[in-house]
């Protein structure tokens, strides 16, 4: 059996921050969003009791069972510290069949969330270049809803869901490359085993400043985590282009 379960990100957002008059050390809020295209790779467990799902898909291939999805992401700047802010939400509706006598048509509804919260400290300020340095929580949240019509399973509908949170070390780097144009490196790395064994993220965008207050956003990114608990399985990563806007109020 082979079920394309898991979602990708497609989302849409808009991002907010400082204005140049604004100085360093005045609060500013940055509201942040991207079309994420990313594909899917891994392995992952779908419902209990059904095995693990080898996944190799691309972008197009998770599109054509995506529902709908939502992305947001704040930046809180005040001072030398940023509080970030970063959401999440898919919903999927894969098809499958089962083999053998039972031969049965499967509904899969999935629905994901991940939600998370990081605290960095700037530790380098220069005209052209900054670094932080922090940590945060990462908060995953899949609900699995299965519905099938075969009389041979003992159910025609179930559901089930996970939660878990990840604890991750952090850091960011921006470099002003000339009056328009920026980069921006973010990283975080977890394996306290306190949720997933292992989760890493790693994001790079090219800025390019519109105007004082809108930029375009334009990179690629790389999410993965690794949890494995009592026959579980969720060792996915997502990775693909990113493009979105940037409001600075």
């Amino acid at each position: 059996m082979s079920l394309r379960t898991l979602p990708a990100s497609v989302l849409l957002c808009l991002s907010a921050g400082a204005a140049v008059a604004q100085t360093a050390d005045e609060p500013r809020l940055i509201l942040s969003g991207y079309l994420f295209a990313s594909a899917l790779t891994g392995r992952a467990s779908s419902f209990e009791g059904l095995p693990p799902a080898d996944l190799d898909l691309s972008f197009g291939d998770v599109l054509e069972d995506l529902e709908g999805g939502i992305m947001g992401a704040a930046d809180y700047r005040f001072g030398g510290w940023s509080l970030l802010g970063d959401l999440m939400l898919t919903q999927v509706r894969p098809g499958g069949t089962l083999p053998g006598p039972l031969a049965s048509n499967l509904e899969l509804r999935q629905r994901s969330a991940t939600l998370q919260a990081t605290l960095l400290r700037e530790i380098l300020a220069t005209p052209v270049l900054s670094v932080d340095l922090g940590a945060g929580l990462r908060y995953w949240h899949l609900d699995n809803k299965v519905s099938s019509n075969s009389e041979a399973l003992d159910y025609r509908t179930a559901s089930q869901d996970r939660d878990w949170v990840d604890p991750v070390l952090a850091a960011r780097l921006r470099a002003r490359l000339d009056e328009a144009w920026s980069l921006t490196l973010v990283a975080d790395h977890g394996f306290s085993g306190v949720g997933s064994d292992e989760t890493w993220q790693l994001i790079g965008t090219l800025d390019y400043r519109w105007t004082e207050r809108l930029s375009l956003r334009m990179g690629y990114r790389v999410l993965s985590t690794d949890l494995r608990d009592d026959g579980f399985v969720y060792d996915v990563t997502m990775r693909g282009p990113v493009i979105g806007l940037s409001y600075r109020f």
